[in-house]
């Protein structure tokens, strides 16, 4: 319906107005008496097709939807990382949101919940390139329908038994499917 320019500039218009209101909301934190003994977490919901793949919507399993912003932020001074993360440090370890709890156990050096799921990610915050081998799932909107992803590979399974296989260090944008 000749949209597409106008859907994207819509959806680059809300990123922009979040990423202004996070701003404000750091700026005041800064200018707080809790600005050095905060820790920041910011993550947001899965990415949206803007007609990559000849889609207009969230709900597959390729990772440009499957993918979230993840930012922490600690300052010096933590328990847990008492050297704090050194700013603009980026990891391109694919963890899990679920990692988030047993992250901020460890950081704030509480008890430790076994029955809860995930793994901390302070190995990560300490040093970016840390080994990591774990390989985050991600659920679709179908029982059955999922998705594993490593730093190099994404698979994903669809309950009629298709899969795809991507090599995301050559493919990126995962066009060639190497599981069929």
């Amino acid at each position: 319906s000749d949209q597409w320019e106008k859907a994207v500039q819509a959806y680059l218009a809300c990123i922009s107005f979040a990423d202004a209101q996070i701003g404000r909301i750091v700026d005041v934190l800064a200018k707080s008496p809790h600005a050095e003994n905060t820790i920041i977490v910011l993550w947001s919901d899965h990415g949206w097709h803007l007609g990559e793949k000849e889609h207009w919507q969230k709900y597959t399993g390729w990772r440009l939807s499957a993918r979230v912003p993840l930012i922490i932020h600690v300052p010096p001074g933590v328990p847990g990382l008492p050297v704090g993360t050194p700013a603009g440090s980026v990891s391109s370890r694919p963890v899990s949101l679920g990692d988030l709890y047993r992250t901020l156990l460890d950081l704030c050096q509480l008890p430790d919940k076994p029955a809860i799921f995930g793994r901390s990610l302070v190995p990560l915050l300490k040093d970016p390139a840390a080994a990591w081998e774990e390989a985050p799932l991600t659920h679709l909107a179908n029982p059955g329908d999922y998705a594993l992803s490593t730093e190099r590979w994404r698979y994903l399974h669809y309950s009629n038994g298709d899969e795809e296989l991507y090599d995301v260090a050559t493919d990126p944008h995962e066009w060639t499917n190497l599981g069929q």
